[in-house]
C-alpha cells in the first residue's frame, strides 16, 4: 500500500516599497494571503509589522494542523545570497544590510531564504503562470521602481556575483544619459499611478508619457532579447493594470530593434498570470522540502 504524503505548507513574502503581501501556499494553491503597508521610518517598525504579517499565516496553518516548512522572502534590492542581507535597496533603505532572514528565524524557528523580488516573480510565473510552457523567460515588474530576472533551463540566472538580469540601469534614453528606471520615474513624475488616472481622465500629456514610456520599454526589451534571446518576456506589477496605455508601444519599439528575423516574428510580451501574488508566490517557492 502507498503511503500518504504529508501536506505541508510554506509562506512567501513579497516585501515591497509600498506593501508586503504575504501568502500561505500548499505547493499548488494560495491556502490564506494578508498584506500590509510597508513602513519606512525605521527598522524596527519594519520588523514589528513583518511579524505581524506572519502571525495569521502561522496561526491559519496551526488550525489547518498542517505543518509550516519554511518562509521565503522577495525583498526589492540586490541580495548578498550567502550573507542573506539585502545590499542596496533604492526605494526601502532602512532594510539595507539588516540581517531580517536571521531575525525572521529566531522569531519563527522557522528556515527563511531571500532572494530579489523580482527573481522571485519570474519564478512564480515560470513555474505556475504565464511561462509554464517555456524555458527561457524574461521578467520584469513595473511598479515602485523596475526589476528583472531571467529564467533559463529551471532556474534563475543569478551571474558570477549574484547582480544578473537587473534592467533598471540600462541605458535607454541616451540624449538624458538615463537608466530604464530613471527614465521611467522622469515620465511618470514618481507616481505612475496617477499619472494613469490622468491619462485614463483623458490628460493628453500623461498619454503621451506612457505612449513614451512603451517605446523605452519596448527599446529595454530589444535590447535583453538581443544578448539573450528569450522566448517569451512576461511582464508584471501595479502598472502592468494600466498596460493598455503602454503595451502596444513597447511592442511596436521591440520588433524594430530585435535583431534577428525569427526572434522578432516570435517574441512576445504577455502579462503576469498570478498577478498581486506573484511575487510571494514566488518567494513560497524558494522553501526546499
Amino acid at each position: 500500500m502507498m503511503r500518504a504524503v504529508k501536506k505541508e505548507y510554506s509562506i512567501g513574502i513579497d516585501i515591497g516599497a509600498t506593501k508586503m503581501n504575504a501568502v500561505l501556499f500548499d505547493g499548488e494553491k494560495i491556502v490564506f494571503d494578508y498584506m500590509l503597508s510597508t513602513p519606512k521610518d525605521s527598522i524596527e517598525k519594519f520588523m514589528a509589522m513583518l511579524f505581524a504579517l506572519i502571525d495569521p499565516l502561522i496561526e491559519k496553518a496551526r488550525k489547518n494542523k498542517v505543518r509550516v516548512k519554511g518562509i521565503g522572502l522577495g525583498v526589492a534590492g540586490a541580495v548578498d545570497f550567502k550573507e542573506r542581507i539585502v545590499l542596496v535597496s533604492p526605494n526601502l533603505t532602512i532594510i539595507e544590510n539588516e540581517k531580517i532572514a536571521s531575525q525572521l528565524e529566531i522569531k519563527t524557528g522557522l528556515p527563511v531564504y531571500m532572494d530579489n523580488d523580482a527573481n522571485a516573480f519570474i519564478r512564480a510565473e515560470a513555474l505556475a503562470g504565464a511561462g509554464k510552457k517555456y524555458h527561457n523567460i524574461y521578467g520584469i515588474t513595473i511598479g515602485t521602481g523596475i526589476g528583472g530576472g531571467w529564467w533559463h533551463n529551471g532556474e534563475i540566472y543569478q551571474g558570477v556575483h549574484g547582480g544578473a538580469g537587473e534592467p533598471s540601469v540600462m541605458v535607454v534614453d541616451y540624449q538624458n544619459g538615463l537608466g530604464l528606471e530613471a527614465a521611467y520615474q522622469r515620465l511618470m513624475k514618481n507616481n505612475a499611478l496617477n499619472v494613469a488616472e490622468e491619462a485614463y481622465r483623458g490628460d493628453v500629456l500623461a498619454e503621451k508619457a506612457f505612449q513614451e514610456l512603451g517605446t523605452l520599454m519596448g527599446i529595454a526589451f530589444a535590447n535583453i532579447a538581443n544578448i539573450l534571446d528569450p522566448e517569451i518576456f512576461v511582464i508584471g506589477g501595479s502598472v502592468v493594470e494600466s498596460s493598455d496605455l503602454f503595451l502596444k508601444e513597447a511592442r511596436m519599439a521591440m520588433k524594430k530593434f530585435i535583431e534577428s528575423p525569427i526572434g522578432k516574428k516570435e517574441i512576445t510580451i504577455v502579462k503576469s498570470k498570478l498577478g498581486k501574488h506573484a511575487g510571494a508566490v514566488g518567494a513560497a517557492l524558494l522553501v526546499k522540502n
